[in-house]
């Protein structure tokens, strides 16, 4: 069962991420760009992860190198994440040193992960990240033209963080639907929300733009 809600939760994060990758360099937008990255390393985890667990004792070292490939991708999902609401909602003066931080953030987690295993450090790392993600788009939740976007970005991380707690907490719903299982498919939720979040992000400069249009239509009127 845990293999199966992995291979679920990779193939729909998978789809959705390629959706993402498509519309955001059609309509050359960062923020949807980096989303859909983030949904394709989501996926890689959740099918290496799949993969420890089908591999199981039988090979310690393969079993080993898998759930290594999990840990470090779900880190990449973490970062490209982040990268995604800085490029949507971060002042262009920040910007850069916002990004330039994510990407020093990720660096420290993959050589902290080098050599250590356990999935605490997993949430610790994607926790701070979503907190981030949601300081970010929380002031863009009283804007009409984006609090559908960032509404559904933050319900996706509320979802996240509940599913979190119950894997942490061993909730299970059946001897063969354990707190993994269950954490999988709240996951894919959250996803889900996270997804349709990601098909109406926009970058921040074109805000700024119709900021300024605004601003020039104003002086003309004067």
């Amino acid at each position: 069962m845990t293999v199966l809600t992995d291979v679920l939760l990779g193939v729909c994060t998978a789809w959705w991420g390629l959706d993402l990758l498509r519309r955001g360099r059609a309509r050359r937008q960062r923020s949807q760009v980096f989303w859909g990255l983030g949904f394709i390393a989501a996926a890689a985890a959740a099918l290496l992860g799949g993969a420890s667990h089908a591999v199981g004792e039988q090979a310690p070292a393969a079993r080993q190198a898998l759930w290594k490939g999990t840990l470090l991708a779900t880190g990449f999902t973490s970062a490209a994440m982040l990268a995604s609401a800085v490029a949507a909602a971060a002042p262009r003066p920040y910007r850069r040193w916002l990004l330039a931080g994510t990407a020093a953030k990720l660096a420290a987690y993959c050589g902290w992960m080098a050599s250590h295993d356990r999935f605490r450090y997993v949430i610790m790392d994607y926790g701070s990240a979503m907190a981030g993600v949601v300081a970010l788009h929380a002031p863009a939740l009283r804007r009409p033209d984006e609090a559908g976007a960032s509404g559904c970005i933050v319900g996706g991380v509320a979802a996240s963080v509940i599913a979190a707690l119950v894997q942490q907490r061993g909730v299970r719903l059946h001897r063969h639907f354990n707190h993994n299982d269950l954490y999988h498919l709240m996951q894919l939720g959250a996803c889900y929300l996270f997804y349709c979040g990601g098909r109406r992000l926009r970058d921040r400069r074109e805000e700024t733009a119709r900021e300024l249009n605004h601003a020039v239509e104003q002086t003309e009127a004067i």
